[in-house]
């Protein structure tokens, strides 16, 4: 392990949303360990799949002990790839990735929906439970979860990886503790840099978001001024110093940062690997089916994590400071106080690509300008 990178680690400062207890030992050790596991087997894989491409990743979990049930999770926050299509209420999407997990427990759902696993996912992605489809919001989910007794044949189509108890514990032996339970920030701590561009990224209207020329003097700015300055710990001070809400903000960016080698991977798939160069040009002809990809990587990331979407009364309230307030203050103050909550965290950006042009279209700049970026950290990281 490289001295001159920041290795921490942030899993144990989370805390439970009805207690404010942290998690046990042994849970915060299988999100390590699961994390580990899951992007090596992705990265030995080269898993990826080019914008075009009709195939799917399905990944078999043979198990339901607590460590497959930490591997679920773990796949759940990484496998999301630039060829996802989103559904609408009336028609499904397209190129999902298939969690199919081999259990013969009758409460495995439920068991799913603890806060250590899955928490509100299963409230919303697709679900087949032993054949039966349990109906949810999934049009706009590129994660489907199968429940079955006995593991699946490999059917046309798809990627096939399968994943057991027994190789979780042959991945860890002769392993450090430091190379499983440290991880690596420094390419969160680079991404987390693009919030704090100032104007050259403010200015930028929500507009034709998918323009690569708009973002040029932001993309500047982040590589000459942001990439230059070594990439220290996430946080100055303490974790524990930290509000939920912060904890959490920090380890999307690593969730986020996890998926910069799939992604590439996707991206060296649709040009070869003999005309793939590290340029934010060659990522900019897909910048419109990555940013869609990453919305849909960030909305399984936060149900996971205990937000969930506005209800319909928040929704209605939302709008209506839309008329009622000639400033933004209010609604930005109003959004920010349900995202912030610990016990029951709603976010306005929890809902399709599509619902989020009309809802909320500046946050948009944010993954666009996010794809344009990873080349540079990712070279930036080497």
């Amino acid at each position: 392990m490289s001295k001159d990178k920041p290795y921490e680690m942030p899993f144990e400062y989370l805390t439970r949303k009805e207690n404010g207890l942290k998690f046990e030992g042994d849970i915060v050790k299988n999100w390590y360990l699961a994390r580990r596991f899951v992007l090596d087997k992705f990265r030995e894989e080269k898993v990826g799949f080019e914008p075009k491409s009709c195939e799917h990743l399905h990944v078999i979990v043979n198990g339901d002990s607590p460590i497959m049930l930490s591997v679920v999770r773990q796949v759940a926050l990484t496998a999301h790839f630039i060829n996802y299509q989103e559904g609408s209420k009336t028609g499904s999407p397209c190129n999902t990735t298939v969690i199919t997990l081999v259990s013969k427990n009758p409460h495995i759902i439920t068991e799913l929906e603890k806060e250590e696993y899955l928490c509100n996912l299963p409230k919303y992605c697709k679900i087949i439970n032993h054949g039966k489809e349990i109906e949810n919001e999934g049009y706009f989910i590129d994660i489907e979860l199968h429940i079955v007794n006995n593991s699946p044949d490999k059917s046309e189509g798809e990627k096939l990886m399968c994943f057991s108890e027994q190789d979780v514990d042959e991945f860890c032996k002769g392993k450090s503790e430091q190379e499983l339970y440290c991880i690596d920030t420094s390419k969160s701590v680079y991404a987390s840099r693009i919030y704090n561009l100032g104007v050259a990224f403010d200015n930028i209207p929500a507009e034709d978001i998918h323009c690569t020329e708009r973002y040029r003097l932001a993309l500047d700015v982040f590589q000459h001024e942001k990439l230059k300055k070594n990439a220290e710990n996430m946080i100055t001070g303490k974790w524990e110093n930290l509000s939920l809400s912060k904890i959490k903000e920090n380890i999307s960016n690593i969730f986020c940062s996890d998926c910069f080698t799939i992604r590439e991977e996707c991206i060296i798939n649709a040009y070869g690997i003999k005309n793939y160069t590290r340029t934010c040009n060659l990522w900019g002809k897909y910048n419109e089916p990555l940013s869609i990809s990453e919305h849909a990587r960030w909305v399984v990331e936060k149900l996971i994590m205990g937000y969930r979407a506005l209800n319909a009364e928040e929704h209605y309230h939302d709008e209506n400071l839309n008329v009622q307030c000639k400033s933004k203050d209010k609604k930005k103050n109003y959004r920010d106080s349900l995202k912030r909550t610990d016990k029951d965290p709603a976010h306005i950006d929890l809902c399709s690509y599509r619902d989020l042009r009309r809802i909320n279209p500046e946050d948009l700049k944010y993954d666009s300008f996010l794809m344009l970026a990873i080349p540079a950290i990712l070279k930036r990281c080497e």
